[in-house]
Formats: structure tokens, sequence, C-alpha cells
């Protein structure tokens, strides 16, 4: 083994930037947006934190390594732009970080931005054992295991590197993501919430769920397309202010909802309330006892009734009434930004007792068998919704859609009698519309006696109306890859209040987005050729496992190689070569490349273009452009996931035009590991 000889005595090293953070703040109590003193975590989520939805360490840039001056990824993080109160920490929208501390020396945020241009190292590179004679792509994030070369390792934010290179954004199973993805989710609702105090800002989020109060379609077949414009619309606004968020959606008909609904999950953890250590400092402020809370810290609470039970087990029944409940209240928002008091999921009563949807109102909780019949129907008019001429609701509109509102609002068991008891003379009570002022927090605290997705004039105020619509998009988009000529009637039908058109809604992919169980991608890099690609153990998460129809390697970004090739893809194979037999069990499949051959042009008429093309350059895309390439895994890795595999390893071996392995050839920007629908 040979190692490295720099020195470390002057290495600006993580502990480093910590310390001068924490001289910096001082006594300051900020909880910078939910983060605390965020140096103090560890290097790995601390690279991945974000602060109101920017990231503090930006992604790693452009592997084409043309930037402009000032634009490396230390200057274009936002820890160095908050330290130097610059845009948006000048005060326009928040102050100089860190907030509630003292400004740090230029000189050291100046060694700050060098450290993240360096690759924010954790310790002295003396101490970092390297292989012989192995080189790693600059942007690579590897575990060296000895002479065989690097492992690969995932990037942890997907969305970031899909936006960072202009491809498909995928819209993920919400039970698959990463704390982490839920969390810039949240992250971007709060600043959707914040601008409501601007009534004319469009982009609040007010302004579009009343959209859909005016001008939402259902029980035609304008029903589909307008509601995946209305998400498109409304997800153009999220990446306003988190470029790599993606709508996630919520498969409701998935067996830990579906097995026994009133018992099951319910709704995804992810939308559901709890306490944090941060929100126990809100109902320390209003006098509320926080220690006998602390057992219930982190856990996830279905319904407020059920929340607030709990509140009282612990506290006693004095500080779930009035202004107390109200900093309950509070708190629960403050940690979950997808949380909604006037939510009361799968509580339907009969005399006071808990009943089921079934016994209250007739209607039944989706089943995977009701989703199977409905993917089996032949025609958009029984699908989605018939026309003027043969009118009727789709019954993809009917059931699962509308039973999905009526589920997720409910019947709240904790009405006050005076705003209506849950009897058989208010059974058909409306949700109130009138006189109300939506997202303010005397709104968030009154007690109706139903949830707002009961009514589709108030559904698309909670934040849960967004997954369920997702997934209703999700099952259209599944069923037209097969039935791809199936079309709605009318689509020169203008979708109001924009100016799309209904045959602009068919191709999901113009809108740059496709719909997957779950993905892992790991950034490799285009500077040098990559002898042999092993990634590490990537896991896949229980809803994955069961769920996805196909699953693909894709390669990324692969330039015009100068000789033909096949790729081959080995899973759990870590130790695959050229002499690795194509009858092995770990065997997935490969992708047959036809060589560019030696150029024949002059400087630089072989160049990899320009990712963009210039101002006003209309020519046609360059045919030295990177490709994508995909390689159907499935049989192979339901062989592995069914004989107990929980975790996958992808291995790309090159073969060259003499049947040998080839090394020197290879070039791509990433590999990813993708379960489709």
């Amino acid at each position: 083994m040979a190692t490295t000889e720099a020195g470390a005595e002057s290495a600006f090293l993580y502990p480093d930037v910590q310390a001068v953070l924490d001289k910096a703040a001082g006594e300051s109590s900020s909880d910078h947006g939910g983060l605390g003193r965020f140096w103090t975590l560890p290097l790995g989520a601390f690279l991945d934190a974000r602060l109101m939805g920017l990231a503090l360490i930006a992604p790693v840039g452009s592997c084409c390594g043309k930037s402009a001056p000032g634009s490396g990824r230390g200057a274009r993080s936002a820890l160095v732009q908050g330290l130097r109160g610059q845009a948006p920490f000048d005060g326009s929208r928040f102050v100089r970080l860190p907030w509630g501390g003292d400004a740090v020396d230029p000189a050291d945020v100046d060694r700050i931005e060098a450290w993240i241009d360096e690759g924010c190292p954790d310790a002295p590179f003396a101490e970092l054992t390297i292989a012989e004679n192995v080189e790693v792509p600059a942007d690579a994030r590897i575990k060296v295991t000895g002479l065989a070369g690097p492992e690969f390792a995932p990037t942890s934010d997907p969305g970031a590197y899909r936006h960072q290179k202009g491809e498909l954004r995928q819209r993920l199973d919400i039970d698959a993501m990463s704390e982490g993805q839920h969390e810039r989710l949240r992250a971007a609702f709060r600043e959707m919430y914040a601008l409501n105090k601007w009534v004319g800002d469009v982009r609040n989020y007010n302004n579009l769920a009343l959209i859909h109060q005016n001008h939402c379609q259902h029980g035609w077949e304008r029903f589909l397309p307008w509601h995946r414009i209305y998400l498109y619309e409304f997800e153009q606004v999220l990446q306003d202010f988190c470029p790599d968020v993606t709508m996630p959606y919520w498969d409701f008909s998935a067996p830990a909802y579906s097995d026994d609904p009133p018992n099951g999950r319910i709704i995804p953890d992810s939308f559901k309330a709890y306490l944090d250590e941060a929100s126990l400092e809100i109902l320390a402020r209003a006098d509320i006892p926080t220690d006998p809370l602390r057992p219930i810290v982190g856990t996830r609470f279905t319904r407020p009734h059920d929340f607030f039970a709990a509140v009282e087990q612990a506290i006693g029944p004095d500080y779930i009434l009035g202004e107390n409940r109200n900093r309950f209240i509070d708190a629960l928002l403050a940690s979950n930004a997808l949380w909604y008091p006037l939510r009361y999921p799968a509580q339907y009563f009969i005399d006071g007792k808990p009943v089921t949807i079934n016994e209250r109102i007739h209607y039944h909780y989706p089943s995977p068998t009701d989703i199977e019949e409905i993917l089996s129907l032949r025609t958009f008019r029984d699908f989605g919704g018939g026309s003027l001429y043969v009118d009727s609701f789709g019954f993809l509109d009917q059931n699962p859609h509308n039973t999905m509102h009526i589920w997720t609002g409910g019947f709240n068991p904790d009405v006050p009698k005076t705003a209506g008891a849950l009897d058989a003379d208010t059974r058909n009570q409306a949700v109130r519309v009138t006189g109300r002022r939506f997202h303010k927090r005397a709104d968030l605290y009154s007690q109706p006696p139903v949830g707002d997705m009961l009514s589709n004039l108030t559904a698309s105020f909670d934040p849960i109306f967004w997954p369920i619509h997702a997934n209703i998009d999700r099952l259209w988009s599944v069923w037209q890859q097969d039935h791809p000529n199936s079309l709605p009637v009318g689509l020169d039908a203008v979708l109001t209040p924009w100016s799309y058109a209904v045959r602009d809604t068919i191709d999901i992919h113009r809108f740059g987005y496709e719909y997957v169980r779950g993905s892992t991608i790991v950034p490799v890099g285009l500077d040098r050729p990559v002898g042999r690609f092993v990634s590490t153990s990537m896991p896949v998460p229980e809803p994955v496992r069961k769920g996805f129809r196909s699953a693909e390697v894709r390669l990324h970004r692969v330039p015009q190689l100068p000789r033909s090739c096949f790729i081959r893809v080995f899973l759990n194979v870590p130790d695959a070569d050229g002499t690795t037999p194509l009858t092995h069990e770990g065997y997935a499949g490969y992708a047959a490349v036809f060589g560019h051959g030696e150029c024949y042009g002059g400087p630089g008429h072989c160049d990899l273009p320009d990712a963009e093309p210039r101002k006003y350059d209309m020519r046609p895309r360059s045919m030295n452009t990177p490709r994508n390439h995909r390689i159907d895994v499935t049989r192979t890795v339901r062989r592995l996931l069914d004989a107990g595999a929980s975790a996958l390893t992808v291995t790309l071996v090159v073969i060259g035009g003499a049947y040998q392995e080839d090394k020197e050839l290879l070039r791509l920007d990433g590999v990813s590991l993708n379960f489709l629908d």
C-alpha cells in the first residue's frame, strides 16, 4: 500500500470549520430553520444539510470543468454566501450567518470556501490510504478496497444530480424516499406558505390552492389532463425554491395501507404529526411542561385525536384545550410542514362509535384488485371519463380518487357540540368555505366537523392532496403505456386557467418527469476512463422491493467511444471481470456500443459539445452529444430479491472488439439503478 506524503499541519479540515462557526455563533440560540447548530452534525449529514431549502454545501460542479470566475463549489454554497452576507442572506430573505452570532472574519470565510473546493476533507491527507496505481475521478465518492480499485458510492441527492445534468426528474414513491428528501419537500412547502402574506403573489400556497377551488375538472374527460397540468404547475413553484424537489406519489393501494385499512398505516408517515426537539422549545416558551413529553418525541401520530390523547396521558387534560392546544398546533406545524390539523383520516362514526368507511358512507378503500381492474379497462371513456355524448365518470375518478378524498378528510371526533354533532342530522354537512382565511392560524386552530379533503373546494389546501393526485397521474401514465392510442376526446380543448390544450398533456416526458418506485444514482465523471465500475452496496427499500414492474441500470451521458465494445452488467458480483461467465447468476445484461473511430477532423471536431447551445444557435443537436444507455435487469433483480437480497451492487465490465476486457475505453458521467412501474 502507498500513502500520500502531504503534511497535515497546515490542512484546514472539518474540525477547523466547526471551530470557526462555533466561535462566531457564541451563545446564539437560533435554530437555523430547524437545523440547530448545524456545524455540530457529522460531516456526512453536514454535507447534505439544507437551510430553508438551500444546500449549505453545493453539489459537485459540472464534469466538463467549465465554470465562470467565482462560481466554484465553495462560492455556490449557501454556507459561504451566508457567511459573506450575499443574497439571499443580505437581508432580502435572510440575515447573515450564523444567525444571532458575530460575523465570521473574511479570511476564515475564504478558508472555508477553499475547504469546500478541496472536497470538504475531514482528516489530513497523510492519513488516507490509497491503493497503488488507482486513478479516481474527481467527483466520485469512493471507498478504497485494495488493488481492485475504487467502489463508487451513490449521491445522497439524486434530484440535485438530475437537475444539474438536465435529465428527467423522477417522482418517487413517498414511502421509498430518504429523510433528507422528505425534509427538502417540507422546506419547499414552507417557502410557499411563507408567501401567503403577499396576497397577490401567484406563487403563494393559497393562490395555487384556489385554482382547484375555481377551475377543477371532475366527472368527464378533462379530469386527468387538467390535474396533470395542475400538478406540473404546482411542482414548478416547488422547484423555484428547491430545484431538486419533485412531487412524490402515495401508492395508497400498497399492502401497508390496504390490507386492513382501519388498522394499517392509513396515511404516509411523512404526513403525520410529530414533535421534535426544536418544537419542544415552542412549548416551553408557552410554559407547557416538556420533560413528560420527551417519551413521545419522534412518534408519528396519524390524527389530531391520537396526538392529543397522548398529550393528555402525559401531562393532563388542561393542556389539550384552549391556548395550550393552539401552542401544540404551532409546534406540530413547525415540526412538519406536510401535516395539516384539519385532516381526520379514516375516522367515521355512527352514534359516536367508530366504524369503517364502508359502514358509514358505503364506500370501500381502494384495493390492489380495484387498481388492477381499472388498469385493465380498454377505453379512455371507461378509464378516465366520457365526453358530452357518452357522459360518464371514469372509474379512476370514482374509486380510488373520490374515495381517497373522503378517506383522508374524515370526521372530527373532537368537534365541539356548537360546531355540529356527528349524528344523522348533520351527516351530510359540507365543508365550510365562506368566511375562512385558509392557512391562517385562527383557521388551523378551528375544530370543524369534517376535514378539508372532503370537498373539492377546500381539498387542495391540505398538502396530502398533492401526493394523492400524483398517484392518480401515475396510474394514468401506467395505463398509457399499455393503451398508447386511447385518448380523451376534445384534444384541442383549452385547460383553464392556463393555455395548455388537452393534447399537450398526453406525454409526461415533455414536462420533464417520470414515475419510478425508487432510484439510486452514482456519480462517476467524464474526465477519464473507468477501468472497472463497481458500486457500493445500495439498499433497496421494502416498498420498492414489493412494488416495481421492471428494473433498469442506466449509464448516464456516455460520449462517443473510439472503439466498439460490450458493457456487461453484473449484480451482486463485485469481483466480476472479463473472465466471469455470462451464465453466472449475477449476470444481468449488456449494452452494445458502436465505436466512433479515430477523429478525422481538425482541432475541436470531436470535442464534447456544451450542455446547452449558444443563444441563437439553431443547429440540431451534435452527434457527439453524450447519450444514455438503458439495460433491463428485471429478471436478475427479481431473482436476487426473491432469494433474500435487500441491497444490490452494480458492476460494469467492458469487453472490447477482441473479446478481451478493455480498461481504457469507457467514460460516463454516472450510473443509476432504477425501479419502474
